[in-house]
């Protein structure tokens, strides 16, 4: 028992009721579970993704906040790792290496970040940090891939950043994949056009259809170890659910989460009564949306 559990208590109902449905959390909690939670949807843009970490090129992947870029790239992370642990070839063995690009203020940093990925010394100087990339494909068969999450956030300087990542793309099998708002990666990259001609993969993550996030929805819910989610979620729940999110995960899953707590609390399925029930907003949050 957690020291909070101690103080304040466990909520019972909540988990009685996970347990009646076969289930032990929040199905719908925003980060990730596991890999075997991630509902791929775009498939196609994906398999790009993919193919140009797999390959030594560069690409960025954008959308609005909440339509799961993060997620995807901790997706095409794993998905990765596994391929290398079975692939018998080690020159198709790929190593990724997911950094949160807003962290750091410095291309310094950013290479220090990936040096640390590869769980290396990164306690040297720049030049001969750089050199370790540099000479990375003359004494390793295995290929590189450095994703940076939300790498247009970075406090760093913009030009000095999208220079070291014009030469760190050079480096043969080495992959760079840059994630990040639309609006944002586009001002970001106008700063050093040599870095934009570079780019070979452009994906734009897009709302979900209502076929995708149902998938994500009921495959959360049998990861989770329910096996009855038809029942869990109604027709109508899931309704309410998309028309409430418009299809963006984020939203969706934050909206799922508050029924879920609520349909505890009242001991039913989620129907689209719970569903509206638990993710209204006064008129105070309507009108000053900074509010939670």
């Amino acid at each position: 028992m957690t020291t909070f559990e101690e103080k304040i208590g466990r909520d019972e109902r909540f988990e009685s009721y996970l347990q009646r449905w076969g289930m032990q959390g929040d199905p719908f909690e925003l980060e990730l579970p596991s890999v075997d939670a991630f509902a791929p949807f775009q498939k196609d843009d994906l398999r790009k993704l993919k193919w140009l970490l797999s390959e030594g090129k560069i690409g960025v992947l954008t959308g609005a906040l909440g339509m799961g870029k993060t997620t995807a790239c901790k997706f095409l992370a794993a998905s990765l790792r596994e391929e290398s642990l079975t692939a018998p070839d080690p020159s198709k063995h790929v190593l990724p290496i997911l950094i949160h690009g807003a962290t750091y203020k410095s291309a310094d940093e950013l290479l220090r970040a990936i040096i640390l990925g590869l769980e290396l010394d990164a306690n040297k100087d720049q030049a001969s940090l750089f050199e370790i990339l540099r000479r990375w494909p003359h004494e390793h068969q295995e290929r590189l891939a450095v994703i940076i999450d939300d790498v247009p956030e970075s406090g760093a300087d913009v030009v000095e950043v999208s220079e070291f990542l014009r030469v760190l793309s050079d480096i043969p099998n080495i992959s760079i994949l840059l994630n990040g708002e639309l609006k944002q990666m586009r001002r970001f990259l106008a700063k050093v056009p040599a870095l934009l001609d570079r780019i070979q993969v452009h994906a734009k993550l897009r709302p979900m259809n209502r076929k995708n996030l149902k998938e994500l929805l009921e495959l959360r819910l049998r990861t989770a170890g329910c096996a009855n989610y038809g029942g869990l979620l109604t027709p109508s729940g899931f309704k309410s659910l998309y028309k409430f999110s418009k299809g963006v995960p984020r939203l969706a899953l934050k909206a799922a989460s508050n029924s879920i707590h609520h349909a505890a609390e009242m001991d039913v399925p989620i129907d689209a009564r719970i569903v509206k029930a638990s993710n209204k907003r006064s008129a105070l949050k309507r009108a000053f949306p900074f509010l939670r």
